[in-house]
């Protein structure tokens, strides 16, 4: 039981609320009658705990009453009958009788049934009565001792006494001359276990068993004497009074002490030392910590470690060659990116003052269930567009299939087919960007065990230059396995960030203009970038966050106090907390705020509403809910929006990302600062090659659980609702008041008077024709003047219904500020694309400063507790 000596609020409010509040632990022992009003983390004060909790366990134990079907009726016959009634003296009713009286094992009967039972003539005829065994008392004269055993002298038994001694001296007598020729000892068991062991690892180049079961079966099929041998140890460990769960883990650590035993008969048993060694060096043990764990017996040594780990690195090549060979029916996802690894040394040398290693993973990913691509299509069109990237297909491809649901919020659009909000599905989408393998939601997910790393290399990865060089290694790798025609026929859907994008995007299109002359592969032409589907999640919801930061930061402070200081750059998973916590919120209030609202035009409400209707839930849900689910159309919707998002937020280079996307569909961790370049180019191929070798994570490593309580999670929800509440409320006394400070600023009275860019406000706002002031109906040539039925469009404008069924339902405005946006930022990047490689290239890229991995740290658990 936890308690709290400050007074917070207790779960059942009331008057009679006194004293402190105490929290429902989950070892409380709620009583049975309570299970369904008092639940798991509920808060009550002490008036309630006692009613609910204390009174009610007592009244529960005092009442319950004598479960024998003839209760009451031996009761009417007891001589006691008109005594005052007492307590009953229940205890559970004996094994014998459960059959008898037809009552389960829990159920418990008073000490005056038991006895009437055993002398009631119905249950005495009874097939399934059995007798009381009776315990007599033993007379110490009785006893006979005779070596080491003791016998009872029971008349009842045997005619006498004498005779018994006599047959038990015939008795000893003759068991000396008997030999039991098939009893193993248990150092004679060990020795069979460990040449099995021994058998398996060095002959049959096993790997250890850790399942327990495996191991046992293991054992007694390759010899019968161990048959038991097991189930002995883990006897020995009194499982009876231990939890399934304890049990379970008590027979995997059986496992490891027979791996342990027979490692100390034959030393040359150590495969499973060496996966102990190879998990602390991978988890950063020090050298010393190793070797004090190889002096006890529990690891190899370092050096061991070390040489193996050194084997393993050398024999990565041999492992691509055939992940390539087994897949190249299939389709290959190609991966090319950077890993730095940077530390600052304490003392600076001559040349250098940090450590700087700059890296480029090239990865593979296979599925055997797709095909591979064909470069050409049925008609020998080629997959390329040889326009490059063409804004005319663009603009004409969103404004007939996307224009006239642009419109509505993604809220709205997406109504039809949401899907239910169980407590499971949200603890997936809270999880959807916390990337440590052992989180339990989704495991299968979150596993890479059809990747392969091609190779990792010490290399930048800066300009086109690099990006070629580091594709040409993958093109030597089906040339070494002579597969070349792969290349030629085949593509590899290239999943990169933005870098990855343009400096593939222009070794491709200065290979199709320049042809050999380019002096680039024609190799490359294989490769189609694209901006992968988390790598958009994770950017946009950044950038919401970061654009509406003084929004979130009210939300925050609402939820886990004023004191609390929220990052300016949070890690994703406390952002993807805060954004589902707003979204879950608003929810549960969606219909009554925009009830109350209508079809006002104010400033404030409609930039709310395109936050919490439209670019949240689309954020939140284009990777977990639409890419994950396959619902190509929606997702193929979503990068729309995206794009849309992405360019009313001015967010440099991603607002061209989905560009090129679009274009196409229409026509770390383990490193030191001690380890140099080639230790951590070997680290990275054996963790390539042990990362599917898990059996010793499996069984020893433990899993993270991150889900927060169900109560918990609603609490929080309702906590939002009530702080969205009280905002729209400020806001609506605050209608017509915002003001417009010139130079693309606008002042926001509901939050303090903020000033705010006008990239927060809707898309309308952003395009040269602004929501009109003075006139509801936002048509340059509207001349309805009684319409009946007015809307406001999610990007701000507004129309008379029949005016905008003119439009087929598409914001002219709007359309016309995407068109020229998208034709602005394709012409600018195919001139990128199009520049002419040179001896001493410059990066493509300049950084966003807006948006980095320099997070703050943030303590979740602890804001949750």
């Amino acid at each position: 039981m936890k308690t709290e000596t400050l007074l917070n609020s207790c779960d059942f409010y009331s008057t009679d609320c006194k004293e402190r509040i105490r929290t429902i632990a989950k070892n409380t022992d709620i009583p049975a009658t309570m299970k369904e009003i008092v639940l798991v983390d509920m808060k009550l004060c002490q008036t309630h705990y006692n009613r609910y909790i204390n009174n009610e366990t007592h009244n529960f134990k005092y009442n319950k009453t004598c479960s024998h079907p003839k209760h009451d009726l031996y009761k009417a016959q007891s001589k006691s009958t008109n005594k005052q009634s007492k307590k009953l003296n229940l205890e559970k009713v004996p094994k014998r009788l459960i059959e008898v009286l037809k009552l389960d094992e829990f159920a418990e009967i008073c000490s005056m049934c038991r006895k009437k039972t055993d002398k009631d003539p119905e249950y005495l005829q009874t097939e399934e009565y059995k007798a009381p065994i009776s315990k007599k008392k033993q007379n110490d004269d009785n006893i006979l001792q005779v070596g080491n055993y003791s016998y009872i002298l029971r008349n009842d038994v045997f005619y006498n006494g004498k005779e018994l001694k006599q047959l038990e001296l015939d008795f000893q007598e003759i068991l000396e001359h008997i030999t039991i020729p098939n009893e193993v000892s248990l150092s004679d068991k060990i020795i069979k276990m460990s040449n099995i062991l021994y058998n398996n690892q060095h002959k049959l180049n096993q790997k250890p068993i850790y399942d327990p079961t495996a191991f046992k079966i293991m054992l007694e099929v390759a010899d019968e004497n161990l048959i038991g041998f097991f189930d002995e140890l883990y006897i020995g460990t009194n499982p009876h009074t231990k939890s399934d769960k304890t049990n379970e883990n008590n027979k995997k650590k059986l496992v490891s002490l027979c791996y342990f035993l027979a490692s100390i008969n034959n030393k040359y048993i150590n495969s499973f030392k060496a996966d102990i060694g190879s998990y602390l060096q991978t988890s950063g043990a020090s050298s010393s910590s190793i070797d004090t764990l190889a002096n006890i017996g529990f690891s190899i040594t370092r050096k061991t470690v070390s040489r193996q780990k050194t084997l393993i690195s050398e024999s990565h090549q041999d492992t691509v060659n055939n992940y390539c060979l087994q897949n190249i029916e299939n389709m290959f996802i190609l991966n090319i990116d950077d890993y730095h690894n940077i530390h600052r040394r304490n003392q600076s040398t001559l040349l250098k003052t940090h450590d700087i290693n700059h890296f480029v993973t090239i990865l593979l990913n296979s599925n055997p269930n797709i095909p591979k691509i064909p470069f050409y299509s049925l008609n020998n069109i080629s997959i390329h567009n040889p326009k490059g990237v063409d804004f005319k297909l663009i603009i004409n491809y969103i404004d007939s299939n996307f224009m006239n649901k642009l419109g509505k919020s993604y809220y709205q659009q997406t109504e039809m087919w949401r899907s239910d909000d169980s407590y499971e599905n949200k603890m997936e989408f809270l999880t959807v960007h916390d990337y440590d393998g052992r989180i339990q939601n989704q495991q299968e997910l979150r596993s890479m065990k059809n990747s392969k790393l091609i190779d990792f290399i010490l290399h930048p990865l800066h300009n086109t230059k690099d990006y070629i060089e580091s594709a040409n290694i993958l093109f030597t790798t089906f040339e070494k396995i002579e597969q070349e025609d792969y290349l030629n026929n085949f593509i590899i859907p290239t999943i990169c960030d933005w870098p990855g994008q343009i400096n593939l995007r222009r070794a491709i299109t200065l290979r199709l203009n320049k042809k050999d002359n380019s002096g680039i592969p024609s190799q490359i032409l294989s490769l189609i970038p694209m901006i992968g589907p988390l790598h958009v999640s994770l950017n946009s919801r950044e950038t919401l966050f970061q654009i509406y930061h003084f929004f979130f930061e009210m939300v925050y402070h609402n939820l886990f106090g004023e004191n609390k200081v929220l990052a300016q750059k949070p890690k994703p998973r406390l952002i993807d907390l805060i954004l589902n916590l707003t979204f879950y919120g608003w929810k549960n209030i969606r219909n009554l705020i925009i009830n109350r609202f209508g079809n006002t035009k104010d400033i404030e409400y409609l930039t709310m509403i395109d936050l919490l209707d439209n670019s949240l839930p689309l954020t939140l849900e284009i990777y977990a809910k639409l890419f994950k689910c396959g619902f190509y159309e929606g997702y193929l919707e979503s990068i729309v929006k995206i794009w849309v998002l992405f360019q009313r937020l001015q967010r440099h280079n991603y607002n061209k990302a989905p560009l090129i996307f679009l274009s196409d569909v229409s026509l770390r961790y383990q490193t030191v600062e001690s380890n140099s370049d080639k230790q951590i180019i070997q680290k990275a191929k054996i963790i390539d090659i042990e990362r599917n070798d898990k059996g010793f994570k499996d069984a020893f490593v433990n899993t993270r659980n991150t889900n927060i309580s169900k109560v918990k999670l609603i609490s929080l929800e309702k906590k939002v609702s009530l702080f969205l509440l009280s905002l729209f409320d400020k806001i609506y006394h605050n209608i017509g008041r915002t003001k417009n400070n010139g130079n693309e600023t606008f002042e926001f009275p509901s939050f303090n008077n903020r000033i705010v860019n006008v990239k927060v406000l809707p898309l309308a706002w952003s395009t040269s024709n602004p929501p009109a002031e003075d006139k509801f109906c936002d048509a340059e040539n509207c001349n309805i003047t009684n319409s009946l039925s007015n809307i406001v469009l999610i990007c701000g404008h507004s129309y008379h219904k029949e005016y905008l069924s003119i439009l087929n339902e598409k914001c002219k405005h709007c359309f016309n500020y995407l068109s020229r946006s998208i034709k602005t930022n394709i012409t600018s990047l195919n001139k990128r694309l199009s520049k002419p490689l040179k001896d001493n290239e410059i990066p493509e890229i300049t950084k966003d400063d807006d948006l980095d991995e320099d997070y703050e740290d943030e303590n979740i658990e602890a804001l949750l507790e």
